[in-house]
């Protein structure tokens, strides 16, 4: 390896284990150099109290710090009026459904209805209201529609 290669090269850590990179790299590069799996995102830790950034599964380019830290976690596939959405967290709330389907398309309104199927043991199906939340497991669906009161 030529000495121009080794000093474009850094120390990360992807799941608390060392990987030295190219920098600049990119989302792809990382998810394969830490074999990162279909149904995994890959996050970079940020420093306080601000959320960790998911690093996109694409060629755009990356540029990393010596000894910066990355994380994987598994992503659960839902669907909110037939549409695929990944989410990274175990409960969804009625705001959170609900901005799904305005994201797709919806249109807006005060008011809607949320049911859910195929979800977890403690909740297989039922209604969703404002100010709550849900257990999700991945495949749970979502079916959302105004009311008509505004």
């Amino acid at each position: 390896m030529s000495v121009d290669v080794l000093a474009h090269l850094v120390r990360i850590h992807v799941n608390r284990e060392p990987y030295d990179s190219p920098n600049p790299t990119t989302g792809e590069h990382l998810y394969a150099l830490a074999d990162i799996p279909p149904h995994q995102r890959l996050y970079r830790e940020v420093d306080g109290e601000k959320e960790d950034k998911p690093v996109p599964r694409d060629g755009k380019p990356i540029h990393l710090k010596k000894d910066e830290h990355f994380y994987s976690q598994k992503v659960l596939a839902i669907f909110v009026n037939t549409d695929e959405h990944e989410i990274d967290h175990k409960h969804i709330s009625y705001a959170q459904v609900v901005d799904l389907y305005l994201g797709s398309g919806g249109s807006p309104s005060n008011e809607y209805l949320v049911k859910f199927s195929h979800g977890p043991a403690e909740n297989p199906n039922g209604t969703l209201a404002p100010g709550q939340k849900v257990a999700v497991k991945d495949g749970m669906r979502f079916r959302v529609a105004g009311t008509g009161e505004s």
